[in-house]
């Protein structure tokens, strides 16, 4: 009971923080920006795999940045999901920080982030990531890792290496996007593990809509994750179309 109050808070001070935070607009003062998100997503996918039994999950987060000089910004920030209190517990909570910046046209990002599911056991742990992007012609692409190393709760480090790309159609609201990732290790279900997505998404405003075909190398019943057997998460891999509506503010 404890457990449950402690993750529904959790998540609710997210949510309405990032409601809060859109009623004043994210304002910027200076050198600090605060915004905010909230979504609703068919299908919570992590890395090509469902950790929600491929139900309705509802998202939000705040982040924050402060700029230090000219080519680089501190950020740190908090998101939460619905989860499925079957298999990772009912709810998570990742909370990040880093520094981003730029070197000529190549932007750079450096941090860590934390994974807590407040009502499941076991499950926390952390990972730090890399990144370099910029524009490739009339597109945006990044090449980044991964890297979480062994903690009380795995059997050995895990390594996540993914590639991404948008591109923003000139005079229209639709941006088309895809990404193919890379994972061997703690997490990689057995082998290693291929995830890929190609969708598209379109803005009015505040709000983004989104809809994208996202599938992984591995078969029906094939993922487990921290000890879930495939039973416990049944078609985690399969294909399937997902579809998020977001606003941010």
């Amino acid at each position: 009971m404890i457990k449950n109050t402690f993750k529904l808070a959790l998540l609710a001070s997210v949510t309405a923080g990032a409601f809060a935070a859109g009623a004043a607009r994210a304002e910027e003062e200076g050198p600090l920006s605060l915004t905010a998100n909230a979504s609703v997503t068919s299908d919570y996918r992590f890395r090509g795999v469902s950790l929600n039994q491929e139900s309705v999950a509802f998202q939000g987060g705040m982040d924050l940045s402060y700029t230090i000089t000219d080519a680089v910004s501190f950020f740190a920030g908090t998101w939460a999901s619905t989860g499925d209190k079957n298999t990772f517990g009912a709810s998570e909570v990742d909370v990040y920080a880093g520094l981003t910046g730029s070197v000529s046209n190549i932007g750079w990002k450096l941090g860590g982030i934390g994974y807590l599911y407040p009502d499941a056991k076991g499950l926390d742990y952390y990972e730090i990531q890399g990144e370099v992007n910029g524009e490739v012609g009339p597109a945006t692409a990044a090449l980044g890792i991964f890297y979480a190393p062994d903690q009380s709760n795995t059997t050995e480090d895990n390594w996540y290496v993914y590639t991404n790309v948008s591109y923003a159609i000139p005079e229209t609201p639709v941006t088309l996007k895809a990404s193919l990732g890379y994972e061997d290790g703690a997490f990689a279900y057995g082998d290693s593990k291929l995830d890929w997505s190609i969708g598209a998404s379109f803005a009015y405003k505040n709000f983004t809509l989104t809809a994208a075909y996202v599938d992984t190398n591995k078969s029906k019943g094939e993922t487990g994750y921290f000890g879930n057997s495939p039973a416990d998460i049944k078609h985690a891999g399969d294909a399937a179309v997902v579809f998020t509506l977001g606003a941010s503010f």
